[in-house]
């Protein structure tokens, strides 16, 4: 699995909650994590681990935008399970990242974390998940990053689908 943060303060706060990061890949992974490296995309900085697992997929811990421009990068989009830990924040957002991904990878199975309602400064409901809760991680955590640690005895892949929810290509009406 490759492991991909944004780089910016409200994501990786200090070197602390980094380390304790790496951490808890080792943990939910049972595997080796290499060190963290800075890569740049578009002007943005992110910060990029791999862990030697068996899982061929991306775990994405950015904003919205971020995602979106980073699966354009073919070790993102050729995966076969993308995570995105990110708000859904627009309508659909989900399912046009889904319809991205498999124009080019028809076989890739895309992840978001759970969401809660937002009711933002502009009135406007939104789909978020927010990054709270330091707690026992010691770096900021989604409700979807606390559950894959709490299933992990599971194993790796199975945890991911009970913590995250998979992304469907149906569209309802009326939604």
């Amino acid at each position: 699995m490759k492991w991909i943060l944004g780089a910016g303060e409200d994501i990786v706060v200090d070197e602390n909650q980094l380390k304790a990061r790496t951490k808890y890949i080792r943990q939910v992974t049972e595997s080796d994590v290499s060190n963290w490296r800075r890569i740049q995309m578009n002007g943005r900085q992110f910060l990029y681990c791999a862990s030697n697992d068996i899982v061929d997929g991306v775990f994405i811990t950015a904003h919205i935008n971020d995602v979106f421009m980073l699966s354009t990068l073919r070790q993102v989009c050729e995966s076969k399970i993308i995570i995105a830990n990110t708000c859904i924040w627009e309508r659909l957002a989900d399912k046009r990242l889904l319809y991205r991904l498999r124009q080019i990878n028809p076989n890739s199975d895309l992840y978001f974390a759970k969401q809660e309602i937002y009711f933002d400064s502009m009135q406007l409901f939104r789909q978020t998940t927010t990054l709270l809760d330091v707690g026992q991680f010691k770096f900021q955590s989604s409700l979807s990053e606390r559950e894959l640690f709490m299933y992990r005895r599971k194993g790796f892949e199975e945890a991911i689908k009970q913590s995250f929810e998979q992304v469907s290509p149906i569209l309802l009406s009326g939604g």
